[in-house]
């Protein structure tokens, strides 16, 4: 639809990004408090004030911790995988005021940032190396996947999750994340893009993931695209792409071709074993494949054709000999009555 030559599909999906940038991503756990100008909530402020600087230079990862015993904050910092350091830290930045704004007194938070998303956490207990499902955040386009391929689609959609969990999963202790991508058909393409905190173990991550991508077919089954944000992982997909892609973190896409058919004795003709061509032709094992039969068929029909001809023009021949023997003696019998 458009209006006044805009594209009102665009602006609408503009402002779905717009919405779910402002939308409220800090959580403010009710495990306790701190009072005001207390030694805890000294230590969590200093902490969160060296982090938009300590992630960005770093890879976009890192812990650290403060104070002893009962005033110790833990605290945890991750940029989206393809996140620049600028972007870095400009997203690290503005979660950790976001979030000491929106949780004044609570021992533990976390924040998702905006878009792209980071991870901001802290907390009055170990957080690394530990695997937290909850709490989670979800959204999803409003827009329904054509239901004239949502079965293939689906196919399609749970293969390359899977790809790309491997993928991110089996990543370093420096960076666990992974893109990928997918033909649904010819003008319909899946991106995905999923991410653990690296501390994690691969099986944490590939845990923590596959929740995200459970959750999401839970809630949002059917729409075309969106997110599920956990504290330790990261997940989205969408149907264009929007992240920046890197070939060192791509998953392999998935293919679901049919399965070939029962094995069959290599046409008599030929004898080049080539399959495959860079240039996306037919092989030549598949052109004698189909042209053998096609041949075979051709002879076998040129002789038929010939023996029904030779069979016809036999019959005619003994039709005419038949007639001119009646003829003959039909003639012979009148003659001899005319004699008698």
């Amino acid at each position: 639809m458009r209006l006044n030559g805009i594209n009102v599909s665009f602006l609408l999906s503009l402002l779905i990004s717009v919405c779910l940038a402002t939308a409220q991503k800090e959580r403010c756990y009710d495990t306790g408090n701190f009072t005001t100008n207390s030694t805890y909530g000294r230590n969590r402020d200093q902490i969160l004030a060296s982090f938009p600087a300590n992630v960005s230079s770093n890879g976009g990862f890192f812990t650290a911790t403060l104070g002893q015993d009962s005033n110790k904050v833990y605290a945890l910092g991750l940029c989206r995988g393809d996140s620049s350091s600028d972007i870095c830290y400009s997203c690290i930045n503005s979660s950790m005021h976001k979030l000491i704004a929106s949780c004044p007194n609570q021992k533990e938070a976390l924040s998702w940032g905006a878009d792209p998303p980071c991870i901001v956490r802290y907390a009055d207990r170990l957080i690394f190396e530990v695997l937290d499902l909850e709490p989670t955040d979800a959204g999803y386009n409003t827009g329904d996947v054509p239901s004239a391929n949502l079965t293939q689609f689906d196919l399609v959609w749970e293969s390359l999750m899977d790809s790309v969990v491997k993928k991110a999963s089996t990543g370093s202790s420096t960076l666990k994340y992974a893109t990928g991508e997918a033909d649904v058909t010819t003008f319909l393409k899946i991106y995905a893009l999923m991410q653990c905190t690296p501390d994690l173990s691969q099986e944490n991550c590939d845990s923590c993931l596959r929740q995200s991508a459970i959750y999401y077919q839970g809630c949002c089954h059917g729409k075309q695209g969106g997110y599920v944000q956990k504290p330790n992982c990261l997940f989205r997909w969408d149907l264009y792409p929007f992240y920046v892609s890197n070939a060192s973190t791509s998953a392999t896409a998935p293919s679901l071709s049919p399965p070939p058919a029962t094995a069959s004795p290599p046409p008599p003709f030929s004898t080049n074993t080539t399959i495959k061509r860079g240039d996306g032709g037919i092989a030549s094992q598949t052109l004698a494949a189909i042209f053998v039969p096609i041949v075979v068929i051709f002879i076998v029909a040129v002789a038929v054709i010939a023996v029904a001809l030779l069979l016809k023009r036999r019959k005619k021949t003994r039709q005419l000999q038949d007639v001119n023997g009646k003829l003959f003696l039909d003639f012979n019998l009148f003659v001899g009555s005319l004699a008698s």
